[in-house]
């Protein structure tokens, strides 16, 4: 696809009272925006698609290595996940290859699944606003308004419920108050103390990314539900999200080096990347926020 990403992540002086608003229309005007609501971020995205998926779309949150977890932990954790199933029917998860003996051959031909969950985008966005050619799709950065009736159309069919096609604009937001990028933790979850990221991922990156099961139609998944084998996926697009304190590896600190630790400031996070990168404006369908 083609098309732009907009990431508006929750920042300190939004809930202090008194507190320097940050300089520039667009920040100021994020900060007022999160202002009064729970979430911690909202990515945004304006696409046109250039090929027209066959299967179902998912988002899917993913490691890149399995997670050292007890039998425990696991266990309740497989219960909490297993209750979200049953409340989303489109709802996928694997534990990877955690606890498997490693079968390299299946690995070398990507018959295997990475450590991840994901929901069907139709599902898992939180606005979907649809532009037919000719008009003006709203603009990133502002509030996506979509029919309350809408909205629980698409959640309750989940994938198939939006007409993918080649002509029509998409522009679709994703937030969540439960996860702070910055101070990498999770938190607001009821009944649940707010604890780090690191306590279940460790100092792994962590991946968000837009895939299509491929060679299965959105009815045949639904009735099969098949694993989300590596070989299977057609990933559209990818984001890796680091921690300058609490992550290690990953493309930022591959590409960073050792400025990745000591990097304060926005600017001197892009003047890294562009040097890092020799200036270039390739575009590309992988990237990395840092906080």
């Amino acid at each position: 696809f083609s098309g732009h990403v907009m990431m508006m992540i929750r920042t300190p002086e939004v809930d202090q009272v008194g507190a320097n608003v940050p300089l520039g229309e667009t920040p100021e005007r994020i900060s007022q925006y999160m202002h009064g609501k729970l979430r911690r971020f909202e990515f945004q995205f304006c696409v046109k698609l250039k090929k027209v998926p066959t299967g179902p779309l998912f988002l899917g949150c993913e490691l890149e290595h399995p997670i050292k977890i007890g039998k425990v932990t696991k266990g309740l954790t497989g219960v909490l996940l297993a209750m979200i199933r049953r409340i989303n029917s489109g709802f996928h998860y694997s534990w990877g290859e955690h606890g498997k003996k490693v079968d390299h051959e299946a690995i070398s031909e990507g018959r295997y699944e990475k450590t991840h969950l994901s929901f069907p985008v139709e599902a898992s966005m939180d606005r979907i606003v649809i532009t037919k050619p000719g008009d003006t799709p709203p603009p990133l950065g502002y509030e996506l308004y979509e029919s309350p009736e809408s909205v629980k159309r698409r959640r309750r069919m989940g994938a198939g419920s939006v007409d993918w096609n080649l002509d029509d604009t998409y522009t679709m937001c994703l937030w969540s108050a439960y996860c702070d990028w910055i101070q990498w933790r999770c938190l607001n979850v009821p009944g649940v103390r707010a604890f780090s990221l690191c306590s279940v991922t460790g100092t792994q990156p962590i991946y968000l990314s837009v895939y299509e099961v491929t060679g299965i139609s959105n009815q045949d998944y639904k009735k099969k539900k098949p694993p989300h084998n590596r070989n299977d996926l057609a990933v559209y697009a990818r984001f890796e999200f680091t921690n300058c304190l609490r992550t290690e590896g990953g493309l930022a600190q591959k590409v960073l080096g050792g400025k990745f630790e000591r990097l304060e400031t926005d600017t001197e996070f892009m003047d890294a990347v562009d040097g890092s990168l020799g200036g270039s404006d390739t575009a590309s369908d992988s990237g990395y926020v840092s906080a």
